[in-house]
């Protein structure tokens, strides 16, 4: 027992046991027990290891933003290793605090010495196993989420986050597994639903499932404001924005952080064809985050349409230097869009060997990171567009679609001007008609079942 004291040690148990159901009231009620823990025995090190992972968390999934939370988990984390420095737990806590600021040098250094003090931490290697994944190293990050399921077998969190992992993969059918096994140890667990709904979304084509799955995470965990995200953006691809921005405004009133106001705004209005006001917001959105794909890519298409390519260049430049500035760039997960994106804007400003040059690397680094290098996404079909491949564009974009691609669809098929050289043939017209048919009927569905009681009823907000 870590504590000689039994009330202490008690309120540590109940805390652990509010932070494992993930939901935002049971995080924000292991919060509170954690610091009764701390209040019974200011000694107690892993209650404060407790507090530090439950701010965290609960920022996670409250969508609260940074704010105080960086400050409330390093004072958390600095006690415990204090009160004792060889805790696995605490360095576990300490890496995840290095990985928010961004120092993924130290964050792999801590959870290396989490892991030889306490080889025994299952949380140790799931979340070491999200940091290695994070960083693109999917296969180790599995491996290690493997490993805290065996020591762990009944962590409903733990088998959801390798399910997340191999979707990641995109090993579709074996996270599908996965969630239904977690549903069956924990059917009151939202996260697992959710997962599911964003399968059906983004892998598997029914985005009437999608809707279906993600409305029973909402009623499990009412407070979270991912899952109504996840249907805002779901019924933009099924072509329904006021219901979108229902999901939307429902998001914000559980999280109301100036960055997602400013982003959701920003994807409704330009869906709705209001581009000036789109603009406005996208600015916003920009000022948060310099790099954000979407925005940067929806202000660049303002740009384009009015002769702006000069000012379109350096805005990419600024937040993505490296495309522009080194001779020859690297090309990975973080900046694949961007590169893609940018290579439109060089053909208007005359620099067609670099616009040439992101394409190609971008197409490298796409093959050398698939399981299988003659798979295809939709960055393929947008690089054989602009490289005036059009047989291929066409080709790539029906294997997608026929593979399950649905998620933004709307974005690319009808906006991204990327598309443009393909846009007016009859193959790609009559692409797009039976694709909106399709999305047509699935809608037609989700409003029969909604006007059946079908779907989970919508819960009040407190």
């Amino acid at each position: 027992m870590p504590t000689d004291n039994w009330p202490a040690h008690q309120a540590y148990l109940r805390g652990t046991q509010r932070k494992a159901k993930r939901t935002v009231g049971s995080l924000k009620e292991a919060i509170g027990y954690f610091e009764q823990a701390i209040e019974l025995d200011p000694k107690h090190a892993l209650a404060y290891v407790g507090l530090a992972d439950s701010h965290y968390l609960h920022a996670l999934y409250a969508r609260t933003g940074d704010g105080e939370l960086s400050g409330n988990m390093e004072a958390a984390i600095a006690r415990a290793l204090e009160l004792n420095d060889q805790s696995g737990e605490a360095h576990t806590s300490l890496a995840n605090l290095q990985r928010l600021a961004g120092d993924p040098a130290a964050a792999e250094k801590s959870f290396k010495r989490a892991l030889e003090l306490n080889p025994n931490y299952a949380t140790a290697h799931q979340w070491y196993g999200s940091f290695l994944a994070s960083t693109g190293r999917g296969e180790e990050g599995l491996a290690q989420k493997r490993m805290a399921q065996v020591l762990s077998p009944l962590s409903a969190i733990i088998s959801h986050d390798v399910a997340m992992t191999l979707e990641n993969l995109g090993r579709d059918d074996e996270a599908l597994a996965q969630w239904l096994d977690v549903i069956e140890m924990d059917p009151a667990f939202p996260n697992p639903y959710e997962g599911i709904g964003r399968l059906y979304w983004e892998a598997l084509a029914r985005l009437d499932e999608a809707v279906v799955w993600n409305r029973k995470s909402v009623a499990l965990d009412p407070e979270q404001a991912s899952a109504p995200t996840w249907l805002a953006m779901i019924y933009l691809d099924l072509g329904d924005p006021d219901r979108a921005e229902f999901w939307f405004r429902r998001s914000l009133e559980l999280a109301p952080n100036p960055y997602w106001l400013n982003a959701s705004s920003e994807i409704l209005h330009y869906y709705r064809g209001e581009a000036a006001e789109a603009v406005k917001y996208g600015h916003e959105v920009l000022k948060m985050d310099p790099g954000s794909v979407y925005t940067l890519a929806q202000i660049r298409n303002q740009d384009l349409n009015a002769g702006r390519h000069t000012e379109a260049r350096a805005r990419y430049e600024r937040a993505y230097p490296e495309l522009l500035q080194d001779a020859e760039p690297t090309i990975d997960d973080s900046n694949t869009n961007a590169a893609v994106d940018l290579a439109l804007v060089l053909a208007g400003t005359g620099e067609q060997k670099r616009a040439d040059m992101l394409l190609d690397r971008t197409l490298a680094f796409l093959r050398a990171s698939r399981e299988k290098p003659d798979d295809h996404e939709i960055l393929d079909v947008l690089i054989y567009a602009l490289q005036d491949k059009d047989d291929k564009a066409i080709a790539a974009l029906k294997y997608i679609i026929d593979k399950g691609w649905r998620a933004q669809s709307w974005f690319y098929l009808e906006r991204d001007p990327n598309l443009d050289s393909i846009r007016d043939e009859p193959v790609f017209q009559a692409t797009l008609k039976e694709f909106k048919a399709g999305m047509a009927a699935q809608l037609e569905r989700v409003r029969a079942m909604d006007a059946d009681g079908e779907l989970e009823p919508i819960p009040d907000i407190d």
